[in-house]
């Protein structure tokens, strides 16, 4: 039987043979859902344009997360200076999972053998049980993995709230170009800088 630290650790090898990503995201958080589209690309590029919120955009460049919220016209940049923005939207990469071998216990969920995705489904899945080793944003997750890929990630805050996040339709290694990671924002939104914190700090 193969262990659950080295389920996970090849998990994160096959992630690195991965060059690019597009998939169908949806992110369930309580009675909020939001649905787009995500592409990444290596080493660490992502896109998510959602159509629920319509037009809302969350952007990585490699040195610049942008996120657009169109109901508040308004434009969140964040500068990184180490290029390693901890968003949940990051872990279904190969840097993200190797994030996660390092602050996390690993575990089966139940077992090594698939289990149904969720009560009724036909998919079926190997689910992992993450346990945080000290303080993080997830004190827990349960990641469930198919044909090698992050098929969904129910993640628990420190508060108690859950985020879930589901990848369907992944197609990997399709040669997606850089111009898919350059987002201009609507000229007449409100742009604020560094919301999060100073990158030189």
């Amino acid at each position: 039987m193969v262990s659950a630290e080295k389920f996970f650790a090849n998990l994160s090898a096959s992630y690195g043979m991965v060059k690019d990503y597009e998939a169908n995201l949806t992110i369930t958080q309580g009675k909020a859902v939001s649905r787009g589209k995500i592409s990444y690309k290596s080493p660490l590029y992502l896109f998510i344009r959602f159509d629920e919120p319509a037009n809302q955009v969350i952007c990585f460049d490699g040195e610049k997360l942008t996120v657009y919220l169109p109901n508040e016209q308004v434009v969140l940049q964040q500068r990184y200076k180490k290029k390693t923005p901890n968003q949940i939207e990051a872990l279904a990469t190969s840097q993200g999972l190797a994030l996660l071998q390092r602050n996390y216990s690993i575990a089966y969920l139940t077992g090594p053998a698939a289990v149904p995705l969720e009560e009724g489904s036909k998919e079926m899945v190997v689910k992992l049980k993450l346990v945080a080793r000290g303080t993080t944003s997830y004190s827990q997750m349960i990641i469930s993995v198919k044909d090698s890929l992050v098929r969904r990630v129910e993640g628990t805050q420190s508060s108690g709230d859950k985020v879930v996040m589901d990848f369907a339709g992944i197609r990997t290694n399709q040669g997606v170009p850089d111009s898919r990671f350059v987002y201009d924002a609507p000229p007449y939104a409100n742009v604020i800088q560094d919301w999060l914190f100073d990158p030189e700090q």
